[in-house]
């Protein structure tokens, strides 16, 4: 089992060496976690196929479906589900019992989301465990707009995280999201929004919202991903440019500030760790804390945590309200009427199923290539030719 959890021999952490109630904590921990290692970048570059994970993840699932005609359906809508409030929806299973739910963003063509989306979805950066981006399927262009067609996430405490390890485990992938976003130059993720974050619960889960199979999800047994799925403020940086990233740098230390109001504000309400975070939340508070080192600080922490307590109960969180005021603000350069993420909650859509006479039959029939084409008028010229020399 692949999960995403403190390893003594491969962390990188510059804390020296633990007491022996650490190594029991992470040996404890090991016995019902395994370390999801972050591959090395050669491996990455060398073309070789991803390795197989039992964690629930959508990945490895095939959709059979025609992307294309899905667009146009979901368009039709009377009215459209997607508009100025709402640029993201989840499409629901074609069938009771099938696996090809889907979510759907529509973000303007010149969007800068869009480009980073696009790039961090290259295999080069798509295998690698830190990358929080969700996995997108297929991209249809309809004018200026562009649909993403994504595997299907939802609300990151969607079940509730419901114990201790739960949260340590949200919070350690979102510090190496931040790492990995930082190291690629991207920055302004906004990460006190809670409303930014959503969680891989797998094929078998149901994308309906308050779904049996949401609720009996069980973290423990199937691990889960977390993602990074509003982007509409973030912007790329480039450090061989003038004006890159380092003429940038407070956008860099905002969203380490931005991501330790979100872990305090989330360890609030659980005494046994909040001192750790507390330590944490202040060392990320003093401008001199990089993503990384945050990140190093956090595994050091938890090392020390004692055993007994990673499986304590947890309230869960209070649900969110559904008013716009609790949703991220789109940002005042947004591109295009699809720029805001997560100013509404994700709507499950029905997806209609394909008509039996369109099944084999284009909508229109495409022009034949241009060599086809002059072929074929050659054709015309010569059988021409061959009814004037037979009838004179």
């Amino acid at each position: 089992m692949l999960t995403r959890t403190i390893s003594p021999d491969n962390s990188d952490s510059d804390s020296g060496s633990d007491s022996g109630q650490s190594d029991a904590t992470l040996e404890d921990l090991e016995s019902n976690y395994a370390p999801l290692q972050r591959m090395q970048a050669r491996y990455l570059r060398s073309g070789n196929a991803s390795p197989v994970s039992d964690c629930s993840s959508n990945s490895s699932i095939v959709y059979d479906i025609d992307f294309e005609t899905l667009i146009d359906d979901l368009l039709a809508e009377s009215p459209c589900p997607l508009n100025e409030d709402r640029n993201t929806v989840t499409v629901a299973a074609s069938k009771d019992g099938a696996n090809d739910s889907l979510m759907i963003k529509c973000l303007h063509q010149s969007a800068p989301e869009l480009a980073i989306l696009l790039r961090l979805n290259h295999s080069e950066f798509r295998d690698d465990p830190w990358n929080p981006i969700p996995h997108i399927i297929c991209a249809v262009e309809r004018d200026e707009r562009v649909f993403l067609c994504m595997h299907r996430l939802v609300e990151f405490n969607n079940p509730p995280l419901q114990t201790v390890v739960h949260y340590i485990d949200f919070f350690r992938q979102v510090l190496e999201g931040l790492t990995f976003l930082h190291e690629h130059s991207i920055a302004r993720l906004s990460r006190l929004d809670l409303a930014g974050y959503m969680v891989d619960l797998g094929p078998t889960t149901s994308a309906a919202t308050g779904s049996s199979s949401v609720e009996s999800f069980d973290r423990t047994r199937y691990p889960v991903r977390y993602y990074f799925t509003d982007l509409s403020s973030a912007r790329e940086y480039d450090d061989d440019e003038a004006g890159g990233r380092a003429a940038d740098p407070a956008s860099f230390r905002k969203d380490v500030e931005d991501c330790a109001g979100m872990m305090e504000s989330l360890s609030s309400n659980i005494p046994s760790i909040a001192g750790k975070v507390s330590v944490l939340v202040s060392a990320m508070r003093t401008g001199t804390f990089d993503a990384d080192a945050a990140r190093k600080l956090f595994e050091a922490l938890c090392k020390a945590l004692p055993a007994d307590i990673f499986d304590e109960p947890v309230p869960p969180i209070p649900p969110s309200p559904d008013s716009d005021a609790s949703r991220s603000t789109p940002p005042t350069d947004a591109y295009g009427p699809m720029s805001s993420s997560a100013s509404m909650p994700i709507l499950n859509l029905a997806r209609k199923p394909k008509p039996r006479s369109t099944a084999l039959t284009p909508r229109v029939t495409p022009p034949p290539p241009p060599g086809l084409a002059r072929t074929r008028s050659l054709d015309r010229v010569r059988r021409a030719l061959q009814d004037e020399l037979e009838r004179g």
